[in-house]
């Protein structure tokens, strides 16, 4: 049974696929019951999946050696699907923006290379900016360290959102709020600053 409410827009997608990825990409499918077949137009392979009503479009660019994926924006309205997409695009090194809106928060992860760069979660008026371990001040994945550029552009996103906590802050004339993101931006601002030695 697929859940009631899924959409994920994959942006900016390009995933470079090797023919044994992309066959092992088609027998998880076909091992969830969809239905596969190819559409051709002059420049573009289409891979169409359909379950039930619903019907999908990967468009791919014919290369030698393997296939690319590559569509500006792909809406999906379904989750094993855009799951076995996000797979793709880690497994295969791929970049995409995929924004995944469910009945409470919106989810919108960057993925650059396969490995994701942020995720920032909007839940109504509240945004919260987090890494790969889903941290606001941890900058590791695994034992392994982000590049500079990555975390400094993480941490230009951070300084933004406290800016507009402050803001806020500010207009309900908050005294302690105000008081405690000054304190977070200062530190913010201090480490940025320490990173952009590394650039």
């Amino acid at each position: 049974m697929r859940e009631a409410f899924v959409d994920v827009e994959f942006s900016d997608v390009y995933i470079e696929l090797t023919k044994p990825a992309l066959h092992q990409f088609i027998k998880r499918m076909m091992s969830h019951h969809y239905s596969l077949f190819w559409r051709y137009d002059s420049k573009t392979i289409y891979l169409m999946i359909e379950l039930e009503d619903s019907v999908h479009e990967l468009p791919f660019i014919r290369n030698t050696e393997f296939l690319t994926l590559s569509a500006e924006c792909l809406h999906i309205y379904d989750d094993v699907l855009a799951s076995a997409l996000e797979k793709l695009l880690q497994r295969e090194r791929g970049n995409a923006i995929v924004k995944r809106v469910t009945e409470g928060p919106l989810y919108i992860t960057s993925y650059q290379a396969g490995d994701i760069e942020s995720m920032i979660e909007i839940d109504g008026s509240e945004k919260v900016m987090m890494n790969r371990n889903g941290s606001m001040i941890q900058y590791k994945d695994d034992g392994k360290s982000l590049e500079p550029k990555t975390i400094f552009n993480m941490m230009n996103l951070e300084i933004d959102y406290v800016l507009m906590e402050l803001h806020e802050a500010l207009l309900d004339a908050d005294e302690s709020q105000i008081e405690s993101h000054k304190r977070r931006l200062k530190k913010l601002l201090q480490r940025r600053e320490q990173v952009e030695q590394l650039l």
